[in-house]
């Protein structure tokens, strides 16, 4: 059908309405109605599953959501898997977990039929399959299970009447108009780095120790005392070579996982940070106390090489260093150093000069244009830590600029 000849919307759920521009609104409206109005895309999945089961054609609200929808398949689906975290998550915030730190997206709806907006904004939405989501369909799939079990996610007196949410509703356009708009809300957009979001992510421990850190370290540069905070990129996910900064949030926040979880965290790095992810009877203050100590030490000894932004800042490095550290630590089960000078004699003769001679092969890679320093944590860590703790091996020779004799 053409959008000339649908009938507006004239009844329904009255609403209150801002118009952006033709067939676009905005408006906010309690969770109760918005999951009364929105169907449960598990819901129309199944139903539709069982009308092909037996040989009958899907609804037209079933139809209409496939045009513009991915489906969600099974338990096993990527999709699926993040309702139910999203489900956690969206529960935590609502029952006041998070405090005033937490954040759910405007749900972005669409009614193939136009909406008949008065100019003081009154309207009224289609009560029932007149509304699809076509952004954010994860978060009304995790509120309709939310709402479906609310004592299974500690929220049993929840009163949803009175839990707004935002949205957007486009509305009067076409299937084809509607398709585009999911395109566009999925592919225009540039991809967060999982490293710089988590690096941002005050609730797991890891970033609570390097921001800890960052706030309690002052270094010496060209001997002026200068607080790490201003020496520590955010928002950013690389350091340019004229910056001020040494490295990114999350460059450091590699040092820290790593210090925290040794060799284990070089695989880790850009992944949360539990509590069980330590021995166990670990004391996580202490945990943090410690290695904001630690690594503090570290920073200033060797601020002159951050400084200079030698090899010693690349996420390799970081990572192979951090590890190693890991050593000294008092929670550490593995190859513990049993002198309190270990660390240092294994890094006093380091070669950390950001050159091919020292670190090719290691935590460089040589290329037609020169030497990159692109491998992450993940790809050279373990090759870094190698070569710090074994002296003796081609590597660890390589690295303090040393050449085996035959």
């Amino acid at each position: 059908m053409s959008n000339q000849i649908l009938k507006p919307v004239t009844t329904g759920f009255p609403i209150t309405l801002m118009p952006v521009r033709d067939h676009v609104a905005i408006g906010i409206v309690d969770m109760e109605n918005l999951l009364h109005m929105v169907n449960d895309p598990v819901r129309v999945e199944q139903e539709a599953a069982r009308d092909a089961k037996a040989r009958q054609e899907p609804d037209g609200y079933a139809r209409m959501r496939a045009e513009v929808q991915r489906v969600i398949g099974t338990a096993a689906s990527p999709k699926s898997k993040n309702i139910n975290n999203y489900a956690d998550y969206i529960a935590e915030g609502l029952s006041g977990g998070y405090g005033d730190a937490w954040s759910i997206p405007p749900v972005t709806l669409w009614c193939q039929r136009p909406l008949d907006i008065q100019p003081d904004g009154k309207a009224f939405l289609p009560i029932r399959d007149g509304l699809i989501a076509i952004d954010g369909e994860t978060q009304i799939t995790a509120l309709h299970r939310i709402k479906k079990n609310p004592a299974l996610f500690g929220l049993r007196e929840f009163d949803f009447d009175g839990a707004m949410i935002a949205f957007e509703i486009y509305h009067g356009i076409s299937t084809l108009s509607a398709r585009q708009i999911f395109h566009d809300r999925n592919l225009k957009g540039v991809p967060v780095d999982k490293s710089l979001a988590l690096s941002m992510d005050m609730r797991d421990f890891a970033t609570s120790v390097a921001q800890a850190l960052v706030d309690s370290t002052t270094v010496a540069v060209d001997g002026e005392d200068i607080a790490l905070s201003d020496l520590i990129l955010t928002g950013k996910r690389q350091v340019g070579p004229k910056s001020r900064e040494w490295m990114t949030l999350s460059g450091l926040r590699t040092l820290v996982v790593t210090t925290i979880l040794g060799k284990a965290g070089i695989h880790a790095a850009s992944g949360d940070v539990e509590p069980d992810d330590l021995p166990e009877g670990s004391d996580m203050k202490a945990v943090k106390q410690e290695t904001v100590e630690r690594l503090g030490v570290l920073l200033k000894e060797y601020a002159d090489q951050f400084h200079a932004k030698s090899a010693i800042t690349s996420p390799a490095v970081l990572a192979g260093l951090g590890a190693t550290v890991h050593r000294s630590m008092s929670w550490c089960t593995t190859d513990k150093f049993t002198d309190d000078k270990d660390l240092d004699t294994l890094l006093s003769y380091i070669r950390w000069e950001r050159e091919s001679a020292f670190w090719g092969g290691i935590a460089a890679k040589e290329t037609g244009k020169g030497v990159s320093w692109a491998g992450g944590a993940r790809d050279s860590g373990h090759k870094v830590y190698e070569a710090i703790n074994k002296p003796n091996s081609d590597n660890g020779m390589k690295v303090r600029g040393l050449v085996r004799q035959p």
